[in-house]
């Protein structure tokens, strides 16, 4: 390790603040609340002084490391920027003042933004329950261990960091705007498309297929799943026969369009892809399947899952238990859907299968991004970066 590092406590470095101001009854405050898992500060309301059920708050000082006791061990730590100077917080959130002759904020900050700090705070807590009581005391905080290097090193990890996460924030903005840039690319030659288009009751486009399953006690029946928002499918653990049980369950072909009939008003809808083929379904998932001279699967679930679409999904789906609105096969059957050309659904499709996989690369990009922080500030603080 480069820059004379050594064992120390946190308190050797930090001060508690003392920044506690009574309320007025009268005066509006900014509250902020605190993100798990190393993802800081927010604005979470404004309130009169007296709507808030204390009598005193915190107010913060740029600079000023921070943390929330009940959460400290599931990573609610940071550090006041400018943009949170002169807001408020409950006594729940102690902020710090840090020697900035011994130690950079944001050096401890990073410190603090690791999965395995988390673990060795959460050996300090001490609470009633561990999901909302496990408090990190002050003392501990203090008391806690951190292998620390002179301040000129800790400066310099900092800017290696900071250069590396500017560079993937830079990146992460690029994806988000270049994913609007598609989806606005894709609805415009969607509206164009409609525009036009003969609209026919589902039908006579894509009918309900259903494929029944005689069912063997010692066969294993894979199921399958759609995610809502329109994420897709995804695969379930094999079912046994005897599983199953009395339970009805339908054979699912690639090209299918899949409707789950309690969250298809949620965007549980998908097109079966060529790993669900031979996958069940329960009576829930409507399977229908588009006549190959009028219309295409991906083009139909497309229009379902636009604002129109869900329209229509929401009108035939009435209200039930929590989020569970079921989708009536035959109110289903009548919905009036676009059918332009084949050729045109055709095109609309190779362009979506296009952009899907660019959106599919920026996916995976991010995540190797999101696992790219780990293993920075692992490195950092083990004087290797």
């Amino acid at each position: 390790m480069k820059g004379n590092w050594k064992q120390t406590i946190v308190g050797d470095f930090v001060q508690q603040a003392n920044n506690q101001i009574s309320l007025v009854p009268t005066e509006t405050y900014t509250l902020l609340g605190m993100s798990l898992e190393g993802r800081g500060l927010f604005i979470r309301e404004h309130k009169k002084g007296s709507e808030i059920g204390s009598k005193s708050l915190n107010k913060l000082q740029t600079g000023h490391f921070i943390y929330s006791r009940l959460f400290a061990w599931k990573g609610a730590f940071d550090f006041v920027t400018d943009e949170f100077e002169g807001f408020y917080v409950s006594d729940e959130y102690p902020t710090f003042k840090v020697d900035n002759k011994k130690a950079d904020v944001r050096f401890l900050h990073y410190y603090f933004n690791q999965a395995k700090t988390w673990k060795a705070v959460e050996q300090f807590c001490i609470g009633v329950t561990k999901a909302s009581r496990n408090r990190f005391k002050e003392r501990f905080f203090l008391d806690f261990p951190i292998n620390l290097p002179d301040l000129p090193t800790q400066k310099k990890i900092v800017a290696k960091i900071e250069k590396i996460t500017n560079k993937s924030s830079q990146i992460f903005q690029l994806t988000k705007e270049q994913t609007r840039d598609i989806n606005n690319l894709l609805f415009s030659k969607y509206t164009d498309l409609i525009e036009s288009a003969e609209w026919l009751p589902m039908k006579d486009v894509a009918p309900i297929i259903r494929r029944p399953v005689i069912l063997k006690d010692e066969a294993l029946y894979p199921e399958l799943g759609i995610r809502c928002f329109g994420k897709g499918t995804f695969h379930k653990p094999a079912l046994t026969g005897t599983e199953v049980a009395t339970k009805k369950i339908f054979q699912i072909k690639t090209g299918d369009l899949v409707f789950s009939n309690v969250f298809a008003w949620e965007g549980g809808i998908a097109v079966a892809k060529e790993e669900d083929n031979d996958r069940y379904g329960s009576h829930r998932f409507i399977s229908c399947v588009a006549d190959e001279e009028k219309a295409l699967a991906e083009f139909l679930c497309y229009h379902f899952l636009s604002q129109k679409g869900l329209e229509d999904i929401n009108a035939c789906s009435p209200g039930g238990a929590g989020r569970n609105k079921t989708l009536g096969l035959d109110k289903l059957m009548k919905i009036l859907v676009p059918v332009p050309s084949i050729e045109l659904q055709r095109e609309f499709v190779e362009l979506l299968n296009k952009t899907n996989a660019i959106k599919e690369h920026h996916k995976q990009t991010e995540l190797e991004l999101t696992e790219l922080m780990p293993s920075l500030l692992d490195k950092a603080f083990k004087g290797e970066l």
